[in-house]
């Protein structure tokens, strides 16, 4: 079976639904809080797995019990939790987001845990045909997590979420660097040439990088698709219903890494990604797939 490692974080998500999102200073009413398994690294192991691959996660919960739901969340969609840190007298990382009757989302991100992810959290891990990193953990894993695919001839998905710098030597080896539409110009700084042109952008993100590839994601509108053959657009799988984009782009990046590990070109992969996101925006929770928890409070 292909593999997929994945290194990043694992939150509990504490989730408010609002009418609309509150202005600055300004108080709105929530209709309901929720609490549902979370974190970028998570939820893209559990979209990979998803996609059935076999899937192993590198990351830290506390001893609390939020961190035993957050392991037993993932081990019951199969992935392999094993080499998950615990660590004594901190708590599992939350994520506090409120959630608009439009899908939009506004996320604050408590670390606990997720802040003792190091370079030696990959030590033991298994040689997968694709690693997964996004920066939620800091740059120092992220940075040892590219030498590691080097080194075990793994292709590197690289999710630059939330932006920080990255080294040339990581940039280089991403294949592809995955970002938002937002945060493509955080990384390029929004520059002239493509500031209103999406195919210009993610062209100039790949020369600026020097990544072996690049997707720039566009919502509702696809993504666009930069490496050696040109840059090109892909259309987004049309959502039945969009309830709640919080997950959308966690299950993009971990459908992406699945069909990657399969041997897909990257043309389909990032159609199968564009599904898997496609139907997460449907349904409520950043991680809406089966056998996740959620709860209502």
């Amino acid at each position: 079976m292909p593999r997929v490692l994945v290194l990043g974080a694992i939150n509990q998500d504490e989730i408010v639904r609002v009418h609309r999102q509150p202005a600055p200073g300004e108080t709105v009413v929530a209709r309901s809080v929720e609490t549902h398994a979370g974190g970028k690294g998570a939820n893209q192991a559990a979209a990979a797995a998803g996609e059935g691959v076999a899937v192993q996660m590198i990351g830290a919960v506390g001893d609390d019990a939020a961190g035993t739901r957050q392991l037993e969340a993932l081990s019951a969609l199969g992935v392999d939790a094993s080499m998950v840190r615990r660590v004594i007298g901190t708590p599992t990382g939350r994520a506090f987001i409120s959630v608009s009757d439009d899908g939009e989302n506004s996320i604050v991100v408590m670390l606990g845990a997720n802040a003792f992810v190091s370079p030696a959290t990959l030590n033991g891990a298994e040689s997968p045909e694709v690693v997964v990193g996004q920066t939620e953990v800091g740059t120092p894993p992220v940075e040892a997590l590219g030498r590691f695919a080097v080194e075990r001839g793994a292709r590197l998905v690289l999710n630059n979420a939330p932006v920080v710098p990255l080294s040339a030597a990581l940039l280089a080896v991403a294949d592809p660097l995955v970002v938002n539409i937002h945060e493509a110009h955080d990384m390029l700084g929004s520059t002239a040439s493509s500031a209103t042109d999406p195919l210009a952008l993610v062209a100039d993100l790949r020369r600026s990088s020097r990544a072996r590839s690049v997707v720039v994601t566009l919502g509702g509108d696809g993504c666009v698709v930069s490496d050696a053959d040109g840059e090109r657009h892909v259309a987004a799988v049309k959502a039945e219903r969009v309830l709640d984009t919080t997950g959308a782009g966690d299950a993009f990046v971990g459908a992406l890494a699945a069909g990657l590990a399969r041997g897909a070109t990257l043309d389909d992969a990032v159609h199968t990604a564009s599904a898997a996101a496609s139907a997460v925006v449907a349904l409520h929770g950043a991680r809406a797939v089966p056998g996740t928890m959620a709860s209502t409070a």
